[in-house]
């Protein structure tokens, strides 16, 4: 744990302790370096079922990866007939050390929240959390069954939360939901990331708008090269299903490949 984690643990847990006000976080907006490591996040659960007749309490694990289809989970939802299914925290509160309260409180709230909107609600975890340090690489979370896009945007917000997962069907493709601007990074950031990138990709990247720039530093590392240089793409490789705005079908996506492909397959000239 690092001197500042320390100090702002136990700065918030003494406020609290002595009963003193507690400072409510203002929004920041995302920073690239947390929207990378969001994609990057997995979700542990375990689920109960509802075809267990025999009552012996067996329970059903799961491992979701952001930006993917879990089969099994997508199986899960069929048989228990959940058409969706939401992902929302409320540790860390924008992030904001300083100010929020401690992080099993928030926990707490959100779970009697979800209690007394009578949803259908379940313990889970979502692990590699890229954070300040001062707890274990994990930050507890709910899984929620059959509720509104709208509505989990509602919770997300209320509970001041940068991100969250959304099932949106049961396919069981975990998508991001991001509810905050992304803030321009700082020119030191940039810097770092551009002397990261070589030859081609570094001239590239020197010749991109900010706002575009922002872009692919917030996209995973592995679709960096993907983005900044369109003309190496390979159609005989799987591209990626969204592009770094998280938009479902744009140039340069698994949609772009496939038609493509369709047309180099049919195209008569």
């Amino acid at each position: 744990m690092s001197a500042k984690a320390i100090f702002y643990h136990y700065f918030r847990k003494a406020r609290v302790e002595k009963g003193l006000p507690v400072r409510e976080p203002s929004p920041p907006g995302l920073h690239v370096n947390e929207l990378r490591s969001r994609r990057k996040e997995q979700i542990k659960l375990q689920l109960p079922s509802t075809a267990d007749l025999t009552c012996t309490g067996q329970l059903s694990h799961f491992n979701l990866t952001v930006g993917q289809i879990n089969n099994a989970f997508s199986g899960y939802m069929k048989t228990e007939s959940h058409y969706n299914a939401s992902f929302i925290s409320a540790w860390d509160p924008y992030l904001n050390s300083n100010g929020d309260i401690p992080n099993e409180e928030n926990h707490s709230k959100l779970k009697n929240y979800l209690k007394s909107k009578y949803l259908l609600h379940f313990e889970a975890v979502a692990t590699g959390v890229d954070h300040l340090g001062w707890y274990g690489g994990e930050r507890p979370c709910f899984v929620i069954f059959n509720i509104p896009k709208y509505f989990s945007d509602r919770i997300a917000d209320e509970f001041h939360q940068n991100t969250y997962v959304r099932v949106p069907n049961p396919m069981g493709f975990a998508r991001l939901e991001v509810r905050q601007a992304v803030h321009k990074p700082y020119r030191a950031l940039k810097d770092l990331w551009l002397s990261s990138l070589k030859g081609e990709a570094h001239e590239a990247a020197l010749k991109l708008s900010p706002e575009i720039l922002l872009q692919i530093m917030a996209a995973p590392e592995v679709e960096e090269l993907h983005w900044l240089l369109p003309h190496r793409r390979d159609l005989n490789k799987l591209w990626p299903l969204t592009d770094p705005t998280g938009e479902k079908r744009a140039v340069g996506t698994e949609w772009d490949r496939l038609a493509r492909i369709h047309k180099a397959i049919t195209l008569e000239v």
